[in-house]
């Protein structure tokens, strides 16, 4: 019973931790957007409630982050040029995100996201990292930059450096390294907080000029609400929903199966989809804005020894008292201090390991993820997230189009062996076996067409059998390479016949008219089988 009371009081206190974490991250990423500190703390109430208390994951955590904030500061400029408000804007994008996360549920999709390769994750998350630390570097210094463009606002920046408040600097400065000194000797103790009290208080001693802070704060609980806007405004809002759904099932997928093998659960992704998507309308409604699953926090509740949802019902219930009581001293928290605060955030989602981890197993996804990083870069997050996907599915097909051929055996202990790319090759006997390690598809169409043509010239080449056994798939371009390498064989007078085809494959042969060409007494069920008819007819 005392252990249950400990473990109870422990999941409380991690809710205070969580509070304590989140309100001012959440303020700051409010701001990266453009949008009042309310929207921030709203955040952290209605929606994380509905989370808690709809997710099958015990230890996940919803919330605001780096990447969804990054991604909607710079969706939202057509919009609000269109006379919409941000706040309204933010709304409209939480609640089509919400929606579409639902229909994903609603129609299983959930598992579509795997196609994002971990390359193009990193790369592009990474890039997003440095927009958003480049735009709370100018917070920091207290300049004004206006820029079309990460390259342009770089160039503004350091045009911009002689006009700096040293004032705002320092702020900044030593916030970053409050929370990293207090990370480094005391993990579990809230330094997001710690940092503002401490460098907060110094500023309202101290008044230094050239150092803002946020300003009137409007004290009490969110009232519901639905955002209303033209439709053009929607439509413009669809895209970046759609980017902030994905990341959203991608990034939860990842945190709550790790989480969940961790300690022994098992998740069902496609329930937790449920929870995003109605989590997200709940921000809609009750003054939010979108929320994704956050990497940062669900380790923090994990090292606060965290086995349940009640750290985040705690943390809701706090953040409500906060919004009704507290509205001063929000008021009075330095935009320097804020920007130190996310920019210490958003290093950590620059995964600068995983980069060299890539440069030293395999250089080409280290040359996917930069690419993906410098198109979000130069392009915008949005085009950025396409080209992302688009290198995603180049890199499927490439992988996939290098296929390897196997050229089979005589096996070494007769003819009742296995046929093997390790046994002794088959030269002198006119026989000569292929095995294919993979799908046939358009993309090593012309691969199949020439290595059977080449085989098929071998001097001495009698027969040509294809070992089908390892083809996943065979789709009409590869079917017509097959055509033509049967064709080249009969005109070489090589006899071409299939052995070890599977049932959906043998369909497939069929249906191309392949298995008629080749003939019924072409097709063999082993390369054994192959072998002995070949022999017999020799």
């Amino acid at each position: 019973m005392l252990d249950s009371a400990g473990r109870s009081v422990n999941e409380v206190l991690a809710g205070v931790t969580l509070v304590a974490l989140s309100l001012p991250i959440n303020i700051g990423y409010a701001s990266v957007i453009g949008l009042p500190p309310t929207t921030g703390i709203y955040a952290s109430i209605v929606p994380l409630l509905v989370f808690a208390l709809t997710t099958g994951s015990r230890r996940l955590v919803f919330s605001p982050d780096a990447t969804i904030a990054a991604l909607l500061a710079a969706a939202l400029v057509p919009v609000v040029a269109m006379g919409v408000e941000p706040t309204v804007a933010a709304l409209g994008a939480a609640l089509l995100t919400g929606l579409l996360l639902l229909l994903a549920w609603l129609l299983r999709l959930g598992g579509l996201v795997r196609f994002l390769s971990h390359a193009v994750l990193v790369g592009f998350i990474a890039g997003l990292g440095v927009e958003i630390l480049t735009s709370q570097v100018r917070r920091i210094l207290a300049v004004d930059v206006e820029a079309d463009g990460w390259v342009r606002e770089v160039i503004g920046l350091i045009a911009a450096l002689p006009e700096a408040s040293m004032a705002s600097v320092a702020v900044g400065v030593g916030t970053i390294v409050i929370v990293r000194a207090l990370r480094r000797v005391a993990p579990r103790t809230p330094g997001s907080l710690i940092a503002l009290l401490v460098v907060g208080g110094a500023v309202a001693w101290l008044r230094p000029e050239g150092v803002a802070v946020l300003g009137p704060v409007p004290a009490g609980l969110p009232a519901p609400s639905f955002p209303v806007m033209p439709l053009d405004a929607w439509l413009l809002l669809l895209p970046v929903s759609l980017a902030i759904a994905a990341l959203t099932i991608a990034e939860g997928a990842v945190l709550s199966q790790s989480e969940g093998r961790k300690h022994g659960e098992e998740i069902d992704p496609n329930a937790e989809v449920f929870a995003y998507g109605l989590s997200n309308v709940a921000a809609a409604v009750f003054a939010g804005m979108p929320m994704g699953a956050s990497a940062s926090r669900t380790a923090a509740m994990a090292a606060a020894g965290a086995r349940t949802q009640v750290p985040s019902l705690v943390a809701a219930v706090l953040a409500g008292i906060a919004a009704v009581f507290l509205s001063g001293l929000i008021a009075a928290i330095p935009l320097a201090a804020l920007g130190g605060l996310v920019a210490n955030a958003v290093v950590k989602i620059i995964d600068v390991p995983t980069f060299r981890h890539l440069a030293r197993v395999r250089r080409g996804d280290l040359a996917i993820a930069l690419g993906c990083a410098i198109a979000v870069l130069l392009l915008g997050p949005l085009t950025g997230l396409v080209v992302a996907a688009l290198a995603s599915s180049i890199d499927v097909v490439r992988r996939a189009a290098a296929m390897p051929w196997s050229t089979l055996g005589v096996p070494p202990d007769g003819p009742e062996g296995r046929y093997t790319a390790a046994d002794e090759p088959v030269e002198g006997t006119g026989l000569r076996i292929l095995r294919p390690e993979g799908p046939l598809f358009f993309a090593n169409a012309e691969d199949v067409r020439t290595t059977l043509t080449a085989a098929a010239a071998e001097p001495g080449t009698r027969w040509l059998v294809i070992d089908l056994e390892a083809v996943s798939d065979i789709d009409p371009t590869a079917a017509a390479a097959l055509t033509d390498g049967m064709a080249a064989a009969a005109d070489r007078g090589v006899v071409m016949a299939f052995s070890r085809v599977r049932g959906p494959i043998a369909d497939l042969l069929a249906r191309y008219g392949l298995a008629e060409a080749v003939g019924a007494d072409r097709i063999f069920a082993t390369n054994r089988a192959a072998a002995a008819a070949y022999e017999r007819q020799r």
